[in-house]
């Protein structure tokens, strides 16, 4: 049962990633990151950290530590090394946000903190992939989710390596002079962690949530298949070109780096056009609202796929590059985590309160504990600031791109307010034909910020 499985932890990622979110919105607000300032600003690079390690790795990760264990029916390696990795990865984050500021001439001294907190983020995810790889390593058959899932970690290890290199050589250039060239690999950094890490993972995690909540068949068939063999081998290809044509810019390696671009295109086609499948091939009838927004996160991956092939076909990839990013990391992925924590949230609150007492009495749904009314302007306002940001800034218009955010930033915290609730329980026994919330049983006032082993049911 999944009961049996809760990650202990996952609600307190959840909580740190939102946190880090909000903070990487605030300095965009604030006009201290692209597009105000250059790409390399101590600013920008503290946004984008905040972004890729505080907000989506620990969201991705305090998901996976709940569901690996459901995709292979096995439990986490260990339930305390998952704490580990959240505060090696917060803590390691801080030092690199401070090293980012030593780096740019802010604080010069500081800056032995980038090596020195990317090594501890290191630390946290090489637990991280221990956790997650024992039920992984031990799964048989492997499921498809379960083989993305292990691709993506794949990814993460070459995302971080690369990670390192990059922090070492901008703290002590004088030290290495032989990898200064590795700075120019920069775009197959992003490539590999957006990419082959995050969007390989969440494709797989996806294909699992998906048919789970829609009540769709899971068995993806070949087409499953070629989207992550594809994607996989794309992504491959892509990442190891790019970096080999920093010192050998040859025409076949080019050419390689090409087809791995056309490969990532036709995957990331086939994963929409199987999605559309999930979605028509659905039993649930009325499409609950995690899901009814996701379809603006998946619009939103296949807008970018079309931007990227269309400014590379003009020569203008370099040039809409940190647009292209924004969409993947505000729209795609932003977008179907704050799409799926509306969902995941008030399943674990369920599982938590009331699914030891299932068939004992009256206990309220799932869609109970939310409150489409309350969430979906958020989403609306969430979805309409992206969009409108990504078109100021392909237009290069910083202020316009400013404003944009702001709904984004409002709609996100207006949306944590709802996990919290959620999560509190607020809306039991408050919705139409809802059981009331004495008779469900008692809600504790004041619950933790994590799942207590004495609250498994």
């Amino acid at each position: 049962m999944i009961t049996n499985r809760l990650s202990r932890w996952t609600p307190l990622f959840f909580l740190l990633a939102l946190v880090n979110f909000v903070g990487a919105q605030a300095l965009v607000l604030a006009g201290v990151t692209w597009p105000a300032t250059s790409l390399g600003a101590a600013g920008t690079l503290i946004a984008i950290h905040l972004l890729v390690i505080g907000w989506l790795l620990l969201l991705v990760l305090g998901a996976l530590f709940q569901f690996v264990p459901v995709i292979t029916t096995l439990p986490l390696g260990s339930q305390a090394a998952a704490l580990v990795c959240l505060v090696a990865v917060e803590g390691g984050l801080l030092g690199m946000l401070a090293g980012f500021l030593g780096v740019a001439g802010v604080a010069p001294r500081l800056a032995w903190l980038l090596p020195a907190g990317g090594g501890v983020v290191t630390t946290g995810i090489s637990i991280a992939i221990w956790n997650l790889g024992v039920p992984l390593a031990r799964a048989r058959p492997r499921s498809l989710p379960g083989r993305m899932v292990t691709t993506g970690l794949a990814f993460l290890v070459a995302t971080v390596t690369l990670g390192l290199l990059f922090g070492s050589v901008l703290a002590a250039p004088a030290a290495m002079p032989g990898l200064a060239p590795i700075l120019g690999g920069v775009g197959e950094h992003a490539l590999a962690g957006l990419g082959g890490w995050f969007t390989l993972t969440a494709m797989g995690v996806s294909y699992k949530l998906l048919p789970m909540f829609m009540l769709a068949p899971e068995d993806r068939g070949a087409l499953g298949r070629w989207v992550h063999v594809v994607g996989a081998t794309g992504f491959t290809l892509a990442v190891l070109a790019g970096l080999a044509a920093i010192w050998l810019p040859i025409a076949v390696i080019v050419d390689l780096r090409r087809a791995g671009d056309l490969a990532i295109g036709l995957a990331v086609a086939l994963y929409l056009w199987d999605v559309r499948r999930i979605y028509r091939d659905r039993k649930r009838v009325s499409i609950e609202l995690h899901n009814g927004v996701a379809i603006g996160a998946f619009a939103f991956l296949g807008v970018a796929v079309a931007l990227a092939a269309i400014a590379a076909a003009v020569h203008r990839l370099d040039a809409v590059a940190p647009s292209l990013v924004f969409l993947i990391v505000f729209g795609w992925l932003g977008g179907l985590g704050i799409a799926q924590l509306y969902k995941i949230v008030p399943f674990l609150a369920w599982l938590v309160r009331y699914g030891g007492r299932l068939g004992r009495g009256p206990v309220p749904r799932v869609q109970d504990l939310v409150r489409d009314g309350a969430a979906l302007p958020w989403f609306i306002a969430y979805q309409v600031g992206v969009s409108c940001a990504a078109i100021a800034a392909v237009m290069h218009r910083p202020v316009a791109f400013r404003i944009a955010m702001t709904p984004v930033a409002i709609a996100t915290i207006g949306l944590a307010v709802e996990y919290w609730r959620a999560w509190h329980a607020t809306y039991a026994g408050t919705a139409p034909n809802a059981p009331p919330a004495a008779a469900a049983g008692p809600v504790t006032k004041h619950p933790s910020l994590l799942i207590n082993r004495g609250d498994r049911p």
